[in-house]
């Protein structure tokens, strides 16, 4: 094939084919802030190379031009090839000029840009000589707002202005003035008022790079002035899709702050009354409409939901607006059935077996909207799995050997429950009360295991932050051996009885969530997950000792007949999604987790609450739960858990075939250590050796992307392995083996990217 597409004879036809772009700032300061910007406004790009090497696309286009009226050839023209990019000297001139009033944006006026294409005829590189010069900063700020009370509400909040003295002179800074200066209007009464009647004056001929910005904002035309709003009326008006003609506009109430025509569909008005932040007689504000239209649409009941503020009496000294708000419901029953295919290594547990498990799945999820009438959604759920269990020791039939069956019920109320003067006054938020309860049944070669568990849990939810407070979680948990050898190794295994176990958690957590990848505007985005503090038992514990009960034979207390865990848990997840250009991308991620047990439980937390590594979403190069704690190994140790995790990777994707197939590049680096001396060697965390006993991995992988759904197969292999004898973690220096790097390399199948 490469024979075949001979490119230089390719570009002595077509014209000279660009192979590369670059930017090249003089100024170091400025290369590192402005580099990746100024390569957004090239208005030509290369083809698309795999690693930066080969031109795939454009070799394929030529392949298939050699039989044009074939069924091949139109295939790797119009699918797989990519027609040769020849270089415009027009675009270069275009992109130079897009750079210039980039620059100027930045408070860089007077830039030297230039360029030089060098290369073979069939490898044109552009480069982009680059003299940002010095900026201009802001040495005098004016303010010349003709309105005295706007002038006066103006110079009360330039504390918050976007516009410093010393600060660049940016377009940025003055677009984001221009908001701020017209929501602070807008939301002291002044409804006419836009972004577009603030306007500035930008003076940079003070010397020495200094520039003055004046703020000016005229009065409206015939020498009027700006006068405040207040709400006449709310009206809000629900269309149901079957509407009741006995009940059409005859069930109209007339409420304090405004008026409700439910039209027969059937939601108490003080669900509105709390989500609505509009009033008659009150001054209007544009936040309160934002939020009113925001808390709406969370409610999750309503379909469409539409708001029209119009003016009334807009040239007298008294102008008013009166809001239409209509309200389309949603269906009231609503059911989703989801197949899935499924990959897990739950059971693998104690079998001693670190391969993954296969296997199908079907969910069913009913909705119930607006069930009592006050918004509230019933959602029941019910999933049955069954999955193929593999292991040395495992009988091959029946082929599926491990099966799940776990029906749930929420409850979702749009209030803080219990909390109302809290509820009121967080008016910016949307916030829930979660009501859960669950029952699983597990049966698999090795248990039989039977979770209960209920929950209740506030929410206070905004743009891009969650954060939640379960103020209790009870979970109880039933295990029997379905296997008599391991039910007669459990009886000098401290760690299989910790795991079988019966148990009773009841635990309080708080924990938040921010995510910014909704942002359109940022290119980069940022998620951080934090489980604050778990924290189990102590409410139990504290009143058996206030009521002085005596602990069990056992000498641990117990509730209803079972031993109850104490813990403190912590876990923190933090992920960076870096943006270089439209076919490349950096991933990184970072997690750190805590959980010590005490008091009733001093040796152990949980089993479902331990930490775990390896596998296809942690360190790719080792299978699941097949490394720690710590350097510690023995054959046939079947606990691979721990009480604190480490974990890092960071991950190269770019895009290979339109975006439909992406490959990927990535280093994993991690481990779990145990807190708490059980006697195994090297399996307690310790700050001085922690860092050499780092299990790191790096691999291969690509990616099918279907909009919908991500198909993921990644190669991994062991770079450093903290199982191994001491002098032989170094795994990579036996890689000359092409045999022995085979056999190390690990291949995970997942669904989506794996952070």
């Amino acid at each position: 094939m490469m024979q075949a597409c001979n490119l230089p004879k390719l570009a002595r036809k077509e014209g000279p084919i660009l192979y590369k772009n670059q930017v090249d700032i003089s100024e170091k300061k400025e290369s590192r802030l402005f580099t990746s910007d100024l390569d957004g406004y090239i208005k030509q790009r290369p083809n698309k190379s795999l690693l930066g090497i080969s031109r795939f696309g454009l070799r394929f286009y030529k392949l298939g031009s050699r039989i044009p009226n074939t069924w091949l050839g139109r295939q790797f023209q119009s699918k797989l090839g990519e027609a040769p990019v020849i270089l415009d000297t027009s675009l270069i001139e275009a992109s130079v000029k897009g750079m210039r009033s980039f620059l100027r944006t930045e408070g860089y006026y007077y830039p030297k840009i230039s360029y030089e294409v060098t290369g073979k005829i069939h490898k044109q590189k552009v480069k982009y000589i680059i003299q940002t010069g010095s900026a201009y900063h802001v040495y005098r700020i004016e303010q010349h707002i003709a309105d005295k009370d706007l002038d006066s509400l103006a110079r009360a909040n330039t504390e918050f202005s976007h516009i410093r003295l010393g600060n660049r002179a940016t377009f940025e800074n003055m677009l984001k003035e221009k908001n701020r200066v017209s929501e602070l209007l807008r939301n002291n009464g002044y409804f006419s008022f836009n972004k577009d009647l603030v306007k500035f004056d930008v003076d940079t001929n003070m010397g020495d790079f200094h520039s003055m910005i004046g703020t000016n904002i005229s009065n409206p035309e015939d020498f009027k002035r700006y006068h405040k709003y207040y709400i006449r009326n709310v009206l809000i008006d629900i269309e149901p899709d079957k509407k009741d003609s006995t009940k059409l506009d005859k069930d109209s109430l007339i409420l304090p702050f405004f008026t409700y025509k439910p039209n027969g569909f059937p939601l108490n008005p003080e669900i509105l009354n709390r989500v609505i932040l509009l009033e008659k007689n009150q001054l209007f504000k544009t936040e309160n409409s934002n939020v009113t239209f925001n808390r709406l649409n969370e409610l999750q009941i309503f379909r469409a939901v539409n708001m029209l503020a119009t003016p009334v009496n807009e040239n007298t000294d008294t102008p008013t607006v009166n809001y239409l708000i209509k309200l389309q419901p949603s269906k009231k029953y609503d059911y989703t059935i989801e197949p899935q295919a499924i990959t897990s290594d739950q059971s693998n547990l104690v079998t001693g077996s670190s391969g993954r498990n296969y296997g199908f799945a079907s969910q069913i999820t009913l909705a119930d909207r607006n069930i009592f009438h006050n918004a509230e959604i019933l959602q029941v759920t019910y999933r049955i799995s069954v999955e193929a269990q593999r292991g040395a020791s495992i009988p091959k039939n029946p082929f599926f050997n491990s099966f799940e069956s776990n029906l749930s019920a929420s409850l979702i109320i749009p209030k803080l429950l219990f909390l109302p003067s809290i509820d009121r006054r967080w008016t910016s938020s949307t916030n829930r009360s979660l009501v859960s309860a669950s029952t699983i049944w597990e049966k698999n070669v090795n248990w039989i295991r039977n979770v209960y568990a209920v929950g209740f849990t506030w929410q206070k939810n905004k743009a891009f932050f969650n954060q939640y407070f379960a103020p209790v979680e009870i979970s109880y948990i039933k295990t029997s051996f379905s296997s008599k050898e391991l039910e007669a190794q459990s009886l000098n295994d401290p760690y299989l009885q910790s795991v079988f176990s019966n148990n009773l958690v009841t635990a309080s957590k708080y924990g938040f969530v921010y995510n910014n990848q909704a942002d359109v505007r940022k290119k980069n985005y940022t998620y951080f997950k934090w489980d604050v503090l778990e924290l189990a038992g102590s409410l139990i514990d504290l009143t058996y000792r206030v009521f002085k009960i005596a602990p069990s034979d056992s000498g641990y207390n117990t509730f209803l007949g079972v031993q109850y865990f104490q813990y403190a848990k912590t876990f923190a997840d933090y992920r960076y999604n870096k943006y270089l250009d439209e076919n490349n991308r950096i991933a990184t991620r970072a997690s750190l987790g805590i959980a010590l047990p005490f008091g009733n439980s001093p040796n152990y937390v949980p089993f479902d609450k331990r930490f775990f590594i390896g596998g296809a979403n942690s360190i790719r190069a080792f299978l699941p739960r097949s490394i720690g704690p710590g350097s510690y190994d023995t054959t046939g140790n079947l606990d691979r858990s721990g009480d604190i995790r480490i974990e890092t990777s960071i991950e190269y994707r770019f895009n290979i075939l339109n975006h439909f197939i992406e490959g990927a590049l990535f280093t994993d680096v991690g481990n779990i250590w145990r807190i708490k001396d059980d006697g195994r060697r090297d399996a307690v965390f310790n700050f001085n050796t922690f860092y050499k006993q780092l299990a790191v991995g790096t691999g291969v992988g690509v990616r099918l992307n279907l909009d919908f759904l991500i198909l993921r197969l990644d190669a991994a292999f062991p770079i450093f392995d903290p199982r191994r004898s001491e002098g032989n973690h170094y795994v990579f220096r036996e890689y000359r083996d092409v045999g022995l790097l085979w056999t190390n390399t690990i291949f995970n199948f997942g669904v989506g990217y794996p952070f």
